[in-house]
């Protein structure tokens, strides 16, 4: 009700004029409402697989109509208008059929039922769209060696490759060791870090700048515990251990597309 009479208010203007534009007074002199919403604040995004999810913050304006939402491939210069969100509506907007591997950067705006529009968020916002799963089934080289390995090809695989161990492509294979441990264990100058127990997939968001492991023997395998891979041709990636048997292990993938790009989930920079 309270957005209905503003919104009347604004169109009579002349007819019924306005002391404030918070309030209509017939008696007043007409209100011309020249005021921009706030500039939307808390931009940040939420990484998929050819997909990027946009959140902010609400802005708190009784005359509010709705956000703009707009991208760009680079962080400065014209932003293309890519979607609305009405003001009664969650404050996200989900952005599809993006290229993985590809960066995108997001901005959003306000604007309020007498067309006044903000500036656009201040924050600089960017994500890269990344391939994930949650079917990764893995096998130690003694219960299944042709499914023993695996590797991240962006340049030639849109999903993780399951191999055996003695494929020249392998770069990390499943093993259980003498005591019955099971462990990841690098190939070549490919390196790993148990990043430790993670209550969630997005809980790892960046791959850290050091503290890989230097054993060749690798690391133990922890149900729950989030592992980041950083191959030889410098593509990041992580898995979460969902589950495990006696030869096997279950595990949420993803890996980054981009080359050296560190970003594993949601990011926010300020500008």
């Amino acid at each position: 009700m309270k957005k209905t009479a503003l919104l009347l208010c604004a169109l009579a203007v002349f007819a019924a004029g306005c002391d404030t534009c918070d309030t209509c007074d017939p008696y007043g002199s007409p209100c011309y409402d020249d005021q921009a919403p706030a500039v939307p604040t808390g931009v940040r995004t939420i990484t998929g697989d050819t997909y990027v999810i946009v959140e902010w913050d609400p802005v708190r304006v009784d005359d509010l109509e709705g956000y703009g939402i707009y991208r760009n491939t680079e962080p400065f210069g014209n932003y293309t208008r890519i979607g609305d969100v009405a003001w009664d509506e969650e404050t996200s907007f989900f952005d599809d059929r993006l290229t993985n591997g590809m960066t995108y950067y997001y901005a959003v705006d306000a604007y309020d039922i007498s067309g006044n529009e903000s500036e656009l968020s201040y924050e600089t916002v960017d994500d890269t769209p990344r391939p994930e799963g949650i079917d990764l089934q893995w096998f130690t080289t003694a219960y299944d060696p042709d499914e023993s390995a695996i590797a991240i090809l962006p340049f030639q695989y849109s999903t993780i490759v399951i191999t055996s161990y003695m494929n020249s492509i392998a770069q990390y294979y499943l093993t259980r060791d003498g005591q019955g441990v099971l462990r990841i264990v690098p190939l070549g100058e490919n390196q790993l870090q148990d990043m430790g127990y993670t209550y969630g997939w997005d809980e790892i968001s960046e791959a850290p700048e050091d503290g890989w492991s230097e054993s060749p023997d690798g690391v133990e395998v922890i149900r729950y515990h989030t592992y980041v891979l950083r191959t030889v041709n410098g593509f990041y990636g992580k898995i979460r251990v969902l589950s495990e048997g006696p030869g096997w292990i279950m595990a949420h993938w993803a890996f980054q597309s981009q080359q050296w790009s560190t970003e594993l989930a949601p990011r926010i920079r300020g500008r």
